[in-house]
C-alpha cells in the first residue's frame, strides 16, 4: 500500500486501530502520522489523547496504561511508537509484552496505535506483523522514483504559485541526491531546495535552469560525475572550483577519492556491458543504477575507452596505497587527481 492509499484510508476515516508505517521515505510517514493525529485528536485535548513513545520495551507500562484507558472528550486516541524496532528482525520484544500488545489490538477500540519503522521493513514472520498484514495495517511507503519525483517538484512550486518546466524539475531531482543508490536523503531535503529557490524568487513566477544551478546543493554523486568529466577534459580550473565546493561542504578527501574510484569502476563495468551487447535498460538493471546516472555514464563512456579507464584506476589505486600508508598527504594526493596528474 502507497501514501497515497494511505491517505485514502484516513480521509475515508478507516484507519484501524494499530497499524505499521515503515519504509525508506520518511517525509511521507510522518505525513501519514500527522494526517491521522489531525483526524482524530482536537488540539484542546492533545495533552490527554495523544501520546508518542520513541520505544516501548523499557517504558512498556506507561504504553500500556496509556492505549488502556479511554479518551477524553475524545472518538480516539492516538498512540505513536517512533521506532518499532521490535517487529523488524534485529529486535525483539518481551514475551509478555507480546501478549499484552496481541490483546490490545484484539480488544481495543478507543486507540489507534501506529508503528514506526523508518528506513528498515518488519519482519512478516512475527506474529504481530502477521496480524497487522492480515487487516491490511501494514504499510509501506518508500522513497519516489525518477518520474514521480519531478512531478513531486512541479507541484511544490506550483504550491507557492511559481512555474517550473518539467526539464528544470528532473535537473533538481536527479542533483539533490534523493535518487542516489543507499541515499539517505528524503523529501525533507528536496523541500528545503524548493523553499530555499522559491524563496529566492520574489520578482518573478518564472524558475529558470540559473535559479536552480546556482542556488541548488550539489550531492557528492552528482559533483563527483563533474569533476571526474573535468579531469577526463583537462579542465583544470573548472575541476578545482568543483573540489573547493566539496571542500568547503565539509567532504574528506579520502572519502572524495573513493567515489573518484568508485565513478570509474561503474564507468569500466557500463563500458564492458556495452561492448558485451547489452542495451541500454538491460545495463541498467545488471549495474541496479538509476536511469539518470546510466545516461551520465553512457555519455562519459563515449570519450573514455576501456584501456584509458583501466589506467585511471590503477593510478587512483595507488594514489591511494600512497595516501594510506603516509607517502603522501590526502590533500595533496587529491589535488594530484584534480590537477590531472592522471594522463
Amino acid at each position: 500500500m502507497s501514501y497515497k492509499n494511505a491517505i485514502d484510508m484516513i480521509k475515508k476515516d478507516k484507519v484501524p486501530n494499530s497499524i505499521i508505517f515503515c519504509g525508506t521515505e520518511e517525509y511521507y510517514i510522518d505525513c501519514a502520522v500527522d494526517n491521522i493525529k489531525e483526524k482524530y485528536v482536537e488540539d484542546d485535548y492533545e495533552t490527554m489523547n495523544y501520546m508518542a513513545f520513541e520505544k516501548i520495551e523499557n517504558n512498556f507500562d506507561d504504553f500500556f496504561e496509556f492505549v488502556s484507558t479511554f479518551p477524553f472528550m475524545s472518538e480516539k486516541k492516538v498512540c505513536v511508537v517512533k521506532d518499532a524496532a521490535f517487529l523488524t528482525s534485529a529486535g525483539s520484544l518481551n514475551k509478555n509484552y507480546e501478549d499484552k500488545l496481541l490483546n490490545i489490538m484484539d480488544g481495543n477500540e478507543d486507540c489507534i496505535i501506529i508503528f514506526l519503522i523508518k528506513g528498515r521493513k518488519f519482519d512478516s514472520r512475527k506474529k504481530l506483523v502477521k496480524r497487522l498484514k492480515k487487516e491490511n495495517a501494514a504499510i509501506e511507503i518508500n522513497k519516489l522514483n525518477e518520474i514521480e519525483l519531478s512531478k513531486y517538484i512541479v507541484n511544490k512550486f506550483k504550491n507557492h504559485n511559481l512555474v517550473i518546466n518539467l526539464s528544470d524539475a528532473d535537473y533538481i531531482a536527479n542533483n539533490s541526491g534523493y535518487l542516489e543508490y543507499e541515499s539517505t536523503i528524503s523529501l525533507y531535503h528536496v523541500n528545503n531546495e524548493i523553499e530555499k529557490i522559491a524563496a529566492y524568487k520574489l520578482s518573478s513566477n518564472n524558475i529558470s535552469f540559473e535559479d536552480i544551478d546556482a542556488l541548488l546543493i550539489k550531492s557528492v554523486e552528482s559533483n563527483i560525475f563533474k569533476l571526474v568529466d573535468c579531469i577526463c577534459e583537462g579542465n583544470k580550473k573548472k575541476a578545482f572550483e568543483i573540489l573547493d565546493e566539496m571542500l568547503l561542504n565539509k567532504m574528506p578527501e579520502p572519502y572524495i577519492i573513493h567515489m573518484i574510484s568508485r565513478q570509474y569502476r561503474m564507468l569500466y563495468q557500463y563500458v564492458i556491458l556495452n561492448k558485451k551487447g547489452y542495451t541500454f535498460n538491460e545495463i541498467m538493471r545488471k549495474m541496479k543504477i538509476k536511469k539518470f546516472v546510466a545516461a551520465k555514464l553512457s555519455r562519459q563512456a563515449r570519450s573514455l575507452n576501456l584501456e584509458k579507464i583501466q589506467y585511471y584506476m590503477e593510478e587512483l589505486l595507488d594514489m591511494d596505497r600512497k595516501i594510506k600508508t603516509g607517502e603522501i598527504d590526502s590533500r595533496i594526493g587529491l589535488e594530484l587527481i584534480t590537477n590531472g596528474i592522471i594522463k
